[in-house]
């Protein structure tokens, strides 16, 4: 029987990513004048790109297992989806039903991203026999 050891998704990348995102929310929704995030469709811009790339390290164990149609990764697909909806609704000026302010929506997306990485962790821990 051939095993293939996969590291943990939630590396040090990804927590790095993590704060980056967390301090660029903190500035989007307090907002403190900084010279780049002063726009909240860019900051939201940044936070998806930033999130993207956290992501990267669960589909890539989700594709090293080919565990595509496990319910915690259909889980993190419409978790995702649900974040770009609510993310491109901001960048792009949409009006979203229960979601009144930019302000809002990026607070939505940041929950949204952590219960993301969570799952993607609960995800590894029922997978780590694989």
């Amino acid at each position: 029987m051939k095993t293939t050891s996969l590291p943990s998704p939630i590396g040090l990348n990804v927590i790095l990513l993590g704060l980056l995102v967390a301090a660029m929310v903190f500035i989007a929704v307090t907002g403190k004048k900084v010279p780049v995030l002063s726009n909240p469709r860019v900051a939201m811009t940044a936070v998806l790109v930033l999130g993207m790339a956290m992501c990267t390290s669960g589909i890539g164990r989700v594709a090293a297992i080919q565990q595509w149609a496990h319910p915690l990764a259909i889980l993190g697909y419409l978790l995702g989806a649900l974040i770009l909806v609510i993310g491109l609704g901001t960048v792009f000026g949409w009006k979203l039903p229960l979601i009144q302010s930019d302000a809002q929506a990026m607070l939505i997306v940041a929950v949204l991203i952590g219960f993301k990485a969570v799952n993607t962790l609960v995800h590894s821990l029922f997978t780590s026999g694989v």
